[in-house]
């Protein structure tokens, strides 16, 4: 009942109202003027900190988080705005009124490899790329950050007659472990009404569920030493990314053999960058793809599956290696949609295709590993899909006559709430500052926090078409994308801020 209680009042002042108001405009208007350099100046502090989640230590106590969380503070109360410190979460707010707008975003970001940066990962590149901000988190989430901070402070700084306490919450944890996050709303309760800034626009109203399946194959004692073994397969850094780089090591090769996989990679197109080297018995294969994020695979090129295609069909010694490799080009492929996963593959009328990433490759004391991604739409329960592809792989290994691989799995479900109805307020935001007047609300692959709270909805970074570089390493956001965030972002807070009745 207090869910309805919190919606069917919105439904009428704020959907209904087809334009932005003016005050809205007149604050975004202000914002830009004033403090548009400042988002930026902000956002070259947040990625000196290397909020990357390190084992063992909870991110809240990892002396870079709490650097990152004390400069938070710093510029909170700069601003005149207050403060909270939840663990997980960091809350900087404005207003004191018992209904709460809540701007959701992340201050944890994922691992980079610094060799592939042309400056360090964790250093604000404005020069290298003219026009583009490049490090990690720019876009997901540290400029998200930098700008709301500029939105509130427009707020506070125009003495806006908030309706809404509006309030930035932080998570620490969102790119590594929502049970932190969890944790925190047991103890705190939180805004009524949610908005994440760390997705698309126009406005994201479903989210597919996240799932991972790590398979195992375990070292393989009776091998036939007479043909090519694989002796290591790896690839991949992390699970919600695309592999860009994988090897493969094979001792045993032909001359035959190479010549078949020479000219593979001849006709192979440039795509994917190879290099085979030769070394007495050992070949060793190198593919480059092209690094993106797991939720949108098909804007990457996966290393791991291209190398493994690579030896399809070539008869391998029966290790964990020459499994995985089989496994990969049977069961995977280089597509994206699980169509070769036994029945895995499915889509939705609104949130679109599964999709499926291997994401990481990893051979150790003669086993090898597997993880794969899923982003799985509305359709199949995650019982359902946990249970196609565990079939699919006893499928595949009673096929080959060997034991099945071990299997662990994680499955969420996807998030496809009733639209909520601040929905009206940001599109009419993001029509009235793009001119994209057919806007609509959209499905992403990704999962964020606003799953976790009421009425949670995601409004950009990122538009509509452009390539998403989270989680990539070439991670940046646009200098013109900022500027427009800071219109929109603080036209939104102030509209929705001001209407609660």
């Amino acid at each position: 009942m207090r869910r309805l209680a919190i919606i069917l009042p919105l439904l009428f002042p704020l959907a209904a109202c087809a334009q932005v108001p003016e005050q809205a405009q007149r604050a975004a208007a202000h914002a830009v003027e004033h403090y548009d350099d400042d988002q930026v100046e902000v956002l070259a502090q947040l990625v000196t900190f290397r909020t990357v989640a390190e084992e063992g230590v909870p991110n809240w106590e990892n002396p870079e988080f709490r650097r990152f969380a004390a400069y938070v503070k710093d510029r909170a109360e700069e601003y005149g705005l207050d403060f909270t410190d939840l663990g997980a979460i960091l809350v900087v707010g404005l207003g004191d009124s018992e209904d709460r707008l809540g701007i959701v975003t992340h201050g944890d970001v994922q691992p980079a490899d610094p060799s592939k940066w042309r400056k360090s990962p964790f250093e604000l590149d404005s020069e290298s790329e003219p026009g583009k901000l490049i490090a990690r988190g720019t876009e997901d989430d540290k400029a998200p950050i930098a700008t709301a901070l500029q939105a509130l402070r427009t707020l506070k700084e125009l003495k806006l007659p908030l309706k809404r306490r509006v309030e930035l919450i932080i998570s620490l944890t969102e790119e590594s472990d929502w049970e932190p996050f969890r944790e925190v709303l047991t103890r705190w309760d939180p805004p009524q009404l949610n908005v994440a800034i760390d997705s698309d626009y126009p406005v994201v109203v479903a989210e597919k569920g996240w799932g991972g399946v790590w398979v195992e194959f375990a070292p393989v004692a009776d091998a036939n030493a007479s043909l090519p073994r694989v002796e290591r397969l790896q690839g991949g850094a992390f699970i919600s990314q695309v592999p860009e780089d994988a090897l493969i090591e094979i001792v045993n090769a032909d001359a035959a053999m190479v010549k078949r996989i020479r000219e593979r990679i001849a006709k192979a197109g440039n795509d994917v960058r190879y290099h085979l080297e030769e070394s007495q018995d050992r070949i060793t294969i190198t593919a480059k793809g092209k690094a993106a994020h797991s939720a949108s695979p098909q804007h990457g090129i996966n290393a791991i599956a291209h190398a493994a295609a690579l030896l399809e069909g070539e008869k391998l010694a029966d290790t964990a290696g020459g499994r995985a490799i089989d496994f990969i080009n049977t069961l995977v492929g280089t597509g994206v949609y699980g169509e070769k996963f036994g029945n895995a593959a499915y889509r939705h009328h609104f949130m679109g295709p599964l999709t499926l990433n291997l994401s990481t490759a990893k051979t150790q004391d003669g086993g090898v590993e597997l993880a794969i991604n899923t982003r799985a739409p509305a359709g199949k329960t995650a019982a359902e899909l946990e249970s196609d592809m565990r079939a699919a792989i006893t499928g595949w290994a009673q096929g080959r006559g060997h034991a099945s691989p071990e299997v662990r799995v994680q499955m969420s479900e996807p998030h496809y709430p009733e639209r909520p109805a601040h929905i009206g307020p940001l599109l009419a935001v993001f029509k009235h500052y793009t001119g994209q007047h057919d806007a609509e609300p959209i499905s992403i692959g990704g999962g964020t926090n606003a799953r976790l709270l009421p009425n949670g909805v995601n409004f950009g970074p990122s538009m509509p078409g452009a390539e998403y570089t989270g989680h990539s390493e070439h991670e940046f956001i646009t200098r013109e994308q900022m500027t427009l965030n800071l219109r929109m972002y603080t036209a939104m807070m102030t509209w929705l801020g001001m209407n609660a009745e």
